[in-house]
């Protein structure tokens, strides 16, 4: 009686367990398939605010619902990007208290090992803390460096350029060989201009070397004024070898930047359209036995072919000979801008800007260098994942309905885990546009007209009253975000 007893409580117990099992298992699969990435739910709650300028109202939504828009993983995120939108409405403190955290962030995150890195091979890279890219990191202590301008705090400002100059000697150290994004023209350009403001004209000099330079480097190209600028500077500071060596020529357009060293200045940094974006984009393909892995996305010709590790021999069938697999790869959206430029007008003299940063052209540039290494880690997610769901197809319930549950259950979980790594600052500018005014000491009034490619005006602004001292460089933002 009691072995009887003890075999029917055994079998209830495998039976209660396979079904607990399964019923687990499509929980997970309908939560999975319900989830929208983050990355897309934070531009959905946002696009529209940020193109009418509401920036306050959506840093209170960001406060409000930043456990369901941000979660653990986006820390970083989160307070990048509320300091933007603080910076954007012209509160530099409140901005900068944020950015500093950001990079706090960054900083612990880079002290720690990397973890998460087993559960990401099993899922998808979004469960690993968000480290941020590299444009996106100097971007963050350029506007820090900028609030500090906006303020007159230039000594301030230099402190978060030596903080930027710190990382670029590491990432020439380690990335430039690879021909990685290393270096950047517009935060030497602003350090040359914060260099100048506290009386350091040889400092100054140098960053304005460094940035041509790195713009002839980089994914920027390097703006005619920047040239111009740099060629007269140096011709005056008796740096002719340097010009020789940057091989640059004189401007002798009329929008030409010609303020002198130490010269009163008004300096407008206007931004200028939408940032890009990542979305997803899925690719489907075979992984053959031999360790071949083929994608085709869309329907198109073969796109990406490449080694991957070998199945095991299957048992008396084909199943594990050739296996369908789907990958998630992160693509680069950008968008059309109203705003192309923006003319200044002080008195008779009316300058242009100038592009001296593209934050399309960096982002690209961020994916063309991390490819290798996403490419690299999805393989491996997608082989690891599929060997897994191969093995799991092959335990048998007992129950026909659960040896059928149980193959769509794995199936679907396989397919909903694995998604791209999307994530960024998205509501960074398109571009960062600049002019450098040289005017005596005393009040200015300055017409700012936002203009679109074809040189329509599409915005303006009047800023009045503008007191600028001996020396003092006056640094003002207008923002053309749509």
């Amino acid at each position: 009686m009691a072995e009887e007893k003890k075999y029917l409580t055994t079998r209830l117990r495998r039976k209660f367990f396979r079904k607990s099992g399964i019923i687990s298992i499509l929980a997970v699969c309908c939560i999975m398939a319900s989830c929208t990435s983050k990355a897309t739910q934070r531009r959905k709650a946002m696009g529209g605010a940020f193109e009418d300028g509401n920036y306050i109202a959506m840093i209170d939504d960001i406060r409000k619902n930043g456990k369901s828009l941000y979660g653990e993983t986006n820390a970083f995120l989160y307070h990048m990007d509320i300091g933007v939108l603080f910076h954007y409405a012209g509160l530099y403190d409140s901005s900068n208290t944020h950015l500093m955290m950001a990079a706090d962030i960054y900083d612990d995150l880079f002290a720690k090992s990397v973890t998460n890195e087993t559960t990401a091979l099993l899922t998808n890279d979004n469960v690993r803390p968000y480290r941020s890219k590299p444009y996106e990191l100097v971007m963050l202590h350029q506007l820090t460096a900028l609030n500090f301008m906006a303020e007159g705090k230039f000594q301030d400002a230099l402190v978060e350029s030596r903080k930027v100059q710190l990382l670029m000697n590491e990432w020439e150290r380690t990335e430039a060989k690879n021909g990685k994004y290393h270096t950047d023209g517009m935060f030497h350009l602003l350090s040359s201009l914060a260099y100048e403001r506290v009386d350091e004209p040889d400092n100054s000099l140098i960053s304005l070397y460094k940035s041509v330079e790195a713009y002839k480097k980089g994914p920027v190209k390097l703006p005619l004024e920047v040239e111009g600028f740099a060629y007269d500077r140096l011709k005056a500071g008796d740096r002719e070898n340097d010009i020789l060596t940057l091989n640059i020529s004189p401007n002798d357009d009329p929008n030409k930047w010609s303020a002198r060293q130490g010269e009163s200045e008004i300096v407008i940094v206007c931004y200028t359209g939408r940032g890009p974006v990542m979305r997803e984009q899925n690719w489907y393909g075979e992984y053959a036995q031999r360790g071949r892995l083929k994608l085709y996305v869309r329907g198109t010709r073969l796109a990406i072919e490449m080694p991957a590790p070998p199945l095991p021999p299957g048992k008396g069938g084909s199943g594990s000979q050739r296996v369908n697999v789907k990958v998630s790869l992160p693509e680069l959206q950008t968008f059309p801008a109203a705003a192309s430029y923006f003319t200044a007008r002080v008195g008779d003299a009316e300058i242009r800007s100038a592009a001296i940063n593209d934050i399309d052209k960096q982002a690209k540039k961020a994916l063309d260098d991390a490819w290798g290494d996403i490419i690299a880690r999805t393989v491996i997610r997608a082989v690891t994942r599929t060997l897994a769901a191969n093995e799991t197809k092959k335990i048998n319930t007992g129950s026909p309905l659960a040896n059928a549950l149980l193959m769509i259950g794995t199936d679907v979980a396989t397919d909903q885990m694995e998604k791209a790594d999307i994530r960024m600052c998205f509501l960074l500018p398109k571009t960062l546009q600049m002019v450098r005014i040289p005017v005596a000491p005393g009040t200015h009034s300055v017409t700012l007209a936002v203009r679109n490619e074809y040189g329509r005006v599409v915005g303006r602004r009047e800023y009045d009253n503008i007191t600028v001292k001996n020396g003092e460089k006056r640094v003002l933002f207008h923002n053309a975000l749509k």
